[in-house]
């Protein structure tokens, strides 16, 4: 299209009429002729027109990433009246025990009832693929209004009432995993053992966690390495090979900067501590209150986006990177103060039959579970949990009057070791 005024094709443009306007007028005019001169503040306009679109540009990818950045759903279908695997009735192997009572059931088991929809719970796993043993388990939540989260860990050799000669918690996985038949695909072999994991979680609980990860060794390397490794005072000297295991850790005790291969082995050292995987458990948590504060003196996650990545391609979940985005916008609004770490409370030196158990503390776990993890109204009580405890006094107590298996179907490692 052609314009007023172009000279193309051969067609000169139109004269400009002569000025009209008086000699005084016209001495006043600019001396060329041309365009009077710009007023003003014509560039400061054009700034603030290019700072206002890249305002509204910001204004744009905050929307679009409040859109995308979702919340995990809740699981929120009641509190549970659990039964035990088995009908066996509570056996008394030690002199003057006494069996378990029958609980009675809980009228307001599996009945509607309303929840804090500002609070989610979480399970986080880690094991190895070796063995597929679940030596870090820890449950918790956190509170998008108060930003308050609570973790707990829940030692390995906890007992459980589960069938079986060994009825430890980090048995559940590998449990699940071998329930699978042969034509199962790996995916599937995965889903089987965190359901049964699940499913002993909210034995312990008495209801369903809203999300979960589960956190392989590899995974967790790459994840510490994507966000440029961290700080650490290890606490000890931490020397240890398993070539079985392909396992060695090799550092000094002191301040330093961790890859994620020896972060790994922070998290795994045991042999080094008094208290065994106690100690580990206490150096974990440390360890990731240390990683917690370092992020949030920062304001932000280092390569958040690549994280996230790693996250989705190698940690098994039911959350989606949105549901990451989200609870790494909602972590980051926490202080260090309000962020706790402890451990399921327990006797941690409980032995049955010459194996090491830990027995919870059936009274004082409920106390922690209603007081910073259960999101319904309504209290967990003993009718709403799978619980088998025990002590070398009063023998074997069971929350739901029974052992999974009798308790002769506990191995007798005395035998086995004599």
């Amino acid at each position: 299209m052609k314009l007023n005024g172009n000279s193309r094709g051969g067609h000169s443009a139109p004269k400009r009429p002569q000025s009209s306007r008086a000699p005084e007028e016209r001495a006043s005019a600019p001396a060329s002729g041309g365009r009077p001169p710009r007023k003003k503040g014509g560039a400061g306009r054009r700034v603030a027109a290019v700072l206002g679109a890249i305002a509204c540009l910001l204004v744009l990818c905050v929307v679009v990433y409040a859109i995308w950045e979702k919340p995990a759903e809740h699981n929120r279908p009641g509190l549970v009246n659990p039964s035990a695997e088995s009908a066996a009735p509570a056996g008394t192997p030690e002199p003057g025990a006494t069996p378990s009572p029958t609980p009675t059931e809980d009228p307001n088991a599996g009945a509607p009832v309303s929840s804090n929809p500002n609070m989610y719970t979480f399970l986080v796993v880690g094991f190895d693929q070796v063995a597929y043993h679940t030596d870090t388990i820890m449950v918790g939540s956190l509170n998008t209004e108060t930003h308050e989260i609570y973790v707990y860990s829940i030692p390995r050799d906890t007992l459980m009432n589960i069938s079986g000669g060994t009825k430890k918690i980090n048995e559940l996985v590998l449990r699940g995993r071998n329930s699978c038949d042969s034509s199962a695909s790996e995916e599937e072999k995965m889903q089987a053992g965190i359901d049964r994991m699940l499913e002993g979680i909210r034995d312990l609980l008495g209801f369903d966690v809203d999300v979960y990860a589960a956190v392989d060794l590899e995974a967790f390397v790459k994840l510490i390495d994507a966000i440029g490794g961290v700080d650490y005072d290890v606490p000890v000297d931490m020397h240890y090979s398993d070539p079985s295991q392909g396992l060695v850790i090799d550092l000094d005790a002191g301040p330093q900067h961790l890859t994620g291969e020896q972060a790994v082995g922070v998290m795994r050292f045991r042999s080094g501590y008094a208290t065994a995987d106690i100690g580990r458990i206490d150096t974990q948590q440390d360890f990731l209150m240390s990683i917690a504060s370092q992020f949030l003196s920062l304001g932000n996650i280092p390569k958040l986006g690549e994280f996230m990545s790693i996250f989705e391609e190698y940690v098994f979940t039911n959350m989606d990177t949105s549901n990451l985005a989200f609870f790494a916008r909602q972590f980051l609004k926490c202080s260090s103060e309000d962020i706790h770490f402890a451990t399921v409370p327990a006797n941690y030196n409980d032995a049955i039959k010459g194996l090491s158990y830990v027995s919870i503390n059936i009274t004082d776990w409920l106390a922690e579970v209603n007081a910073h993890l259960n999101p319904y109204s309504e209290p967990v009580t003993e009718a709403n949990v799978n619980i088998l405890t025990h002590s070398f006094t009063s023998g074997f107590y069971s929350t739901t009057g029974s052992i999974a298996g009798g308790v002769d179907s506990f191995t007798d490692y005395t035998y086995l070791r004599g």
